[in-house]
């Protein structure tokens, strides 16, 4: 990797709680406290020690162990996607009913 990369990675790099609001939003529930399964490594953990991106032209999740992609989120003036893909299907997943 390139130094500079490196320190304005570093720079722009937050946790899961940074996107809470927005996710909550979208969604209608507070996922920091979900455990979420990374799809690439299988590490487990909850949303809000995820590395989150947000400045960019939507936001993204990263697995703090292998920076897989875990979530990405992309407005746009007629739809939101969300895409989930980086998320392994668990069993230990926390389920919220309402």
């Amino acid at each position: 990797m390139i130094p500079e990369t490196d320190t304005i990675n570093e720079a722009l790099r937050l946790d899961g709680n940074a996107v809470a609001g927005e996710l909550q939003m979208l969604l209608g529930f507070d996922v920091t406290v979900l455990q979420a399964i990374c799809g690439h490594c299988h590490k487990e953990g909850v949303f809000a020690n995820l590395v989150a991106y947000v400045r960019g032209p939507g936001m993204v999740l990263r697995c703090p162990t292998c920076e897989g992609l875990i979530l990405q989120i992309v407005k746009t003036p007629q739809t939101v996607i969300i895409n989930l893909e980086g998320i392994t299907p668990g069993i230990k997943s926390t389920v919220i009913q309402r």
